[in-house]
């Protein structure tokens, strides 16, 4: 034990077995001379190139290097969260292990903490290689977000930051079963800055988020922290019902004036199928929303984990 501060940098690893010693060794010359201690914490998220071997393996090596190994995929923010728990750091950092979040600039991220007396440093991409697809579903992704939940957030941020231990400690107190890391660091209201860097290429393997992937995360974020989408239904309902009143009133008046000639079965069936399509969908957000409520309420434990390379055995 020392006093001089800890940095946990917590990386969770999904189909990037072959940039942990990569991963390693960066982080190790990044913080050399330092004025801090560090511990890099890999949280394997039973991907199937099957990364544990290696993090065990790299933990022998160095005890600054921790492992966590979930009983199965949980995703990559509950896996982050199971670096969260896992971490013993003063400061906590949040990095992709392929590399595209370049740990030198922990070092800097950390004094712009200091200086500014803030508990989070986000880091903004800037210009990132990926597919121009990539780069514009995630802006909409943040925009629609935006839209929906009223959560103002940079679209060019991700994951990547700096984290005090208060808001850590924070952010554990959350018993989410979805959680969004991004999302959550803006609920706790604590101060945050953001640093610009561009993001580089990744050191080796491929992204695992697909556009269904991104859709459905973004569902569950909107479900999860906005109910805006029962007050639109609400809106559109009470719009239909003006537009359906609106058009008795007309046909009344048509029919009070002998203008029918020809009965429109044609726009009749139209309109039923119309709005059947509309009452199902409208039904179908708020069986969103129930089923989180049926997540909620069996209040089942989030994360599994099965080992550590602390002790040999968790279950």
């Amino acid at each position: 034990m020392t006093d001089r501060p800890l940095i946990s940098i917590v990386s969770p690893v999904y189909g990037c077995r072959d940039c942990l010693h990569a991963l390693a060794d960066v982080v190790g010359r990044a913080f050399e001379g330092c004025d801090f201690d560090w511990e890099l914490v890999l949280v394997d998220d039973r991907a199937p190139d099957q990364p544990w071997s290696v993090i065990a393996e790299l933990a022998a090596r160095d005890q600054r290097i921790r492992g966590v190994r979930l009983t199965r995929n949980h995703g990559q923010h509950l896996a982050i969260w199971a670096g969260l728990e896992a971490a013993r750091g003063d400061w906590v950092a949040v990095i992709d292990c392929d590399l595209q979040d370049d740990p030198g600039i922990i070092p800097a991220l950390r004094e712009r903490a200091l200086l500014e007396g803030a508990d989070a440093v986000v880091v903004d991409r800037g210009d990132w290689s990926d597919t121009g697809l990539r780069r514009r579903t995630s802006r909409l992704f943040y925009q629609t977000m935006d839209m929906l939940t009223k959560i103002r957030l940079n679209n060019n941020i991700g994951n990547f930051g700096l984290y005090s231990r208060r808001l850590v400690d924070i952010l554990l107190t959350f018993h989410d079963k979805e959680v969004f890391l991004p999302v959550m660091v803006s609920l706790t209201g604590l101060p945050q800055v953001t640093y610009m860097l561009d993001r580089s290429g990744r050191h080796a393997g491929k992204s695992s988020y697909n556009l269904m992937r991104l859709m459905r995360m973004a569902v569950a974020i909107i479900i999860r922290f906005s109910d805006r989408p029962l007050k639109l239904s609400i809106i559109i309902g009470l719009t239909f019902s003006s537009f359906a009143a609106l058009c008795t009133v007309l046909i009344l008046l048509a029919w009070a004036t002998g203008a029918f000639t020809v009965p429109g079965w044609t726009s009749l069936i139209l309109s039923l199928w119309f709005l059947a399509g509309l009452i199902l969908a409208v039904l179908g957000v708020h069986g969103f929303y129930i089923g989180r409520i049926f997540a909620e309420v069996q209040d089942r434990p989030r994360i599994f984990v099965e080992r550590t390379t602390d002790k040999e055995s968790v279950l």
